[in-house]
């Protein structure tokens, strides 16, 4: 299989920290990562390297990028700085701007809750308990959760009176599936 170098797209990635090319694969990030613990095809530092080498194909033709729980464990272990998490945070924007990831995938990936309208009283109780500022309520009478800000903690899930509010359980914990 051919890797095809394509390095054109990363000056258009916003917020990509500048350390991020100085990985050395270490490890450190994936030694302390939870995602990379329940899943072992995903690794932070293999995406850093992917970024790094442009492999715009291997970073966004699957969900790896939504896996990421961003907790940020990999900032503080790195020697370098290079901040894997800021480095995935600033793809999954590219890939939302650019539509090489949709709100669907993210929700898929258990990244985003999702108000079902029909069921949505508009109480206004996501808004107020969401801690990011995720949900509003659009003039059509329902709210919606905006995918940047959405941490996928579940709090608006879980406070929702209505039962409107979904959200799929991330790749962290899967591990904690019966039956799998």
């Amino acid at each position: 299989m051919e890797l095809l170098l394509e390095r054109e797209w990363l000056p258009q990635v916003e917020g990509l920290p500048e350390t991020y090319s100085q990985c050395f694969r270490c490890g450190a990030c994936s030694g302390i990562c939870p995602v990379k613990k329940t899943r072992k095809e995903f690794d932070p530092r293999v995406i850093v390297h992917a970024t790094i080498l442009g492999l715009k194909e291997k970073l966004f033709g699957r969900p790896l990028l939504w896996w990421c729980s961003q907790c940020e464990s990999c900032v503080p272990v790195c020697p370098m700085e290079v901040k894997p998490a800021e480095v995935i945070r600033a793809l999954r924007n590219y890939a939302l701007k650019t539509g090489l990831a949709t709100e669907e995938d993210l929700f898929e990936a258990g990244r985003l809750a999702r108000v079902n309208p029909g069921k949505c009283i508009v109480c206004l109780t996501c808004v107020r308990v969401c801690p990011f500022g995720a949900p509003s309520i659009r003039e059509e009478g329902y709210a919606v959760i905006d995918p940047a800000k959405c941490h996928a903690c579940g709090i608006c899930v879980r406070e929702c009176p209505a039962r409107a509010i979904e959200m799929k359980p991330a790749a962290e914990f899967e591990i904690l599936r019966v039956g799998v």
